[in-house]
């Protein structure tokens, strides 16, 4: 792994970013009046994997920023199980969730490989 010096260049960051991004854009394409608790956390929950993983990344403590990719990490599980419910509600196409859902393991798995990363190297 290359030598990282802003949480901006951490591709974890970067392709969660595009993720919030796209999930703005397709919940606020949605007419769901009735669900607007489910859009609400949905949209928090993706906003906070991006953020977990720079607020870790702010942290002094590698132990906080591990803390913190591991929030990240549980709130990419929360986006999924929101989108299968999505799903299972006739609120989101299958192709469609499908996309977000393989966007979220490799968001997931890098953060995932960050945390190893870090805790190998304590």
């Amino acid at each position: 792994m290359s030598k990282v010096t802003r949480f901006e260049d951490l591709e974890s960051w970067q392709l969660s970013r595009v993720l919030v991004k796209d999930i703005y854009l397709f919940m606020n394409e949605l007419e769901m009046k009735k669900e607007y608790e489910l859009k609400s956390q949905l949209k928090r929950a993706a906003l906070s994997i991006m953020n977990n993983i720079a607020e870790g990344f702010g942290r002094y403590h590698r132990k906080d920023f591990v803390k913190f990719l591991d929030y990240s990490s549980g709130s990419a599980s929360e986006v999924k199980s929101m989108m299968y419910l999505m799903e299972d509600l006739e609120l989101i196409k299958e192709n469609q969730a499908d996309e977000f859902l393989e966007r979220l393991d490799v968001i997931k798995s890098k953060v995932l490989g960050l945390i190893r990363h870090l805790t190998k190297n304590a």
